[in-house]
């Protein structure tokens, strides 16, 4: 039984995972009208490809997007420091914004 519970509170923990990172996207676009490659580029969190045709991949953060993708061991400092730095830029006060901060509050109590 202890199994059961630690695998489900290890899949809460990634679904605040994912959700702090879908919210730091979408607080973004809005504020900046960036998209996931600008805030990989400009925030300088996470690595930015461009193949030979210029198209530009932000693979790993793209794996922190959706619970199917998500790593077994993710860099949860990168996902807090992602948030600081959307919720930096996004300084106006919102309903978004607000709600990004709760879930990292929420998320910094579950993995601490």
């Amino acid at each position: 039984m202890a199994n059961d519970s630690s695998a489900t509170a290890e899949d809460e923990r990634c679904r605040l995972g994912v959700l702090v990172m879908q919210l730091s996207l979408v607080c973004w676009r809005e504020a900046t009208n960036g998209d996931r490659r600008t805030l990989a580029f400009k925030s300088r969190l996470w690595n930015v490809y461009e193949d030979a045709g210029g198209y530009v991949r932000t693979q790993t953060l793209d794996r922190y997007l959706c619970e199917s993708s998500f790593p077994s061991r993710p860099r949860w400092n990168r996902i807090y420091a992602t948030a600081r730095y959307v919720l930096s830029t996004c300084a106006l006060p919102s309903a978004l914004r607000d709600e990004l901060q709760q879930a990292m509050n929420r998320l910094g109590r579950d993995v601490s």
